[in-house]
């Protein structure tokens, strides 16, 4: 009953700030945008706690560099990207360009100068795309959010890491700030079951200086997101969901069916 009163209260209460923020996006601010988005973050953490009984902690924000940074996070739970938005007010993200055909997202892409590129617009062209936004952003001062494995990820499963962080990392001379998380505990990729009772966590890892080249870099942000990541894991999951996720770490697996 829990898991089903969270669920009818985060979608109903989603659509309608998705409703008022096209409003916001039409007419409005970015800013006053950006202030409706990081409200809706809280909110939706407060029902995590208020409704499932489940608690999301923030660790380590004294890493956090004090210019603008690359955050790249273990993608693991919609939960995350909600309190990551929440927590910074000028964050650029990579998104897909085909998300502005969406009700409501075009023009809150748009009003908030994310970086869109196009799935059918070739490797080099959406490699181009994202490193001169990605560029373009941390130049004016703000941080920029890239999923290495650009992907929801299961317990304990990991993609291969893509270039793309690496390259934006080479272009723009910023540090990389790697981010481990254990969000699935409380609520799984792609879900309607959330889990009550569950912590879980957002810890900012220790950044990577600018300097790697691209093999050591992708090896170093790799083994921190994915070794930091598990340990989270098996402070914050049990039972079944801890078992599987010990079965797909030790294999080095990707999600499965």
């Amino acid at each position: 009953m829990r898991v089903l009163a969270f669920n009818l209260f985060f979608y109903a209460f989603s659509f309608g700030v998705a409703a008022t923020a096209w409003g916001v996006a039409r007419f409005g601010s970015q800013a006053a945008l950006r202030r409706l988005l990081a409200w809706w973050g809280r909110v939706t953490i407060g029902a995590v706690r208020l409704i499932l009984g489940g608690r999301v902690e923030v660790r380590g924000r004294e890493r956090l560099p004090a210019g603008a940074a690359i955050i790249a996070p273990k993608h693991q739970s919609e939960l995350d990207a909600i309190l990551l938005f929440s927590l910074f007010s000028d964050l650029t993200a990579v998104v897909m360009k085909e998300l502005e055909n969406y009700p409501f997202v075009g023009a809150m892409i748009a009003k908030l100068d994310l970086i869109a590129v196009a799935v059918d617009s070739g490797r080099q062209g959406r490699t181009q795309a994202v490193v001169a936004g990605a560029t373009k952003a941390l130049d004016e001062g703000r941080p920029v959010l890239i999923y290495p494995e650009g992907t929801l990820m299961s317990l304990g499963a990991r993609e291969r890491y893509r270039s793309g962080v690496w390259r934006i990392y080479a272009a723009s001379g910023a540090p990389v700030v790697p981010v481990a998380q254990s969000l699935g505990a409380i609520w799984p990729r792609r879900e309607w079951r959330k889990r009550t009772g569950r912590r879980g966590a957002v810890e900012f890892l220790e950044p990577i200086a600018p300097g790697l080249d691209e093999e050591a870099f992708m090896a170093l942000l790799e083994t921190r997101v994915e070794d930091a990541t598990m340990k989270l894991i098996r402070e914050h999951a049990d039972g079944a969901d801890l078992s599987a996720a010990e079965d797909r770490f030790a294999r080095r697996a990707a999600n499965e069916a």
